[in-house]
């Protein structure tokens, strides 16, 4: 039996958004990461599995861009992440936690709930509660 990967980049809906960033120039990789993490923060209903993955996938890319180290695990990371990283300030870095801790609450993401369904929840608490870590959370 293969193992479960749980990682923020391992689902199309990630890929999806970490392609988006590495076409993009760097100065609009920001605006985009920002609106990836602002959709789920400001959401004030359940959040659907491909909005919320894209969000998670924008936090590691925060979290990666203020210690690059922390994506060492991951097959995905975006390449340009070392070069060129986020500017990382106190909202940002409150911004992504934010969307971190809300991929956790079992009540409102279906997320989530794929996850809880392939019964990899404590994988996913391990990594999300890493990249939380790096972030001062």
């Amino acid at each position: 039996m293969t193992a479960v990967r749980v990682g923020p980049f391992e689902n199309d809906d990630a890929l999806d958004f970490l392609d988006d960033l590495e076409e993009a120039e760097p100065e609009e990789r920001p605006q985009k990461v920002v609106r990836a993490l602002h959709r789920v923060v400001r959401a004030q209903d359940y959040i659907e599995a491909p909005l919320m993955a894209q969000a998670v996938a924008a936090a590691a890319v925060v979290a990666g861009s203020v210690d690059p180290d922390c994506l060492g695990r991951e097959r995905f990371r975006p390449r340009w992440i070392e070069e060129d990283p986020l500017e990382v300030d106190d909202d940002l870095d409150e911004l992504a936690a934010s969307v971190l801790r809300r991929a956790l609450r079992h009540d409102d993401n279906e997320w989530w709930e794929l996850w809880d369904e392939a019964d990899a929840t404590d994988e996913v608490t391990e990594v999300v509660s890493r990249y939380l870590d790096v972030l001062g959370d």
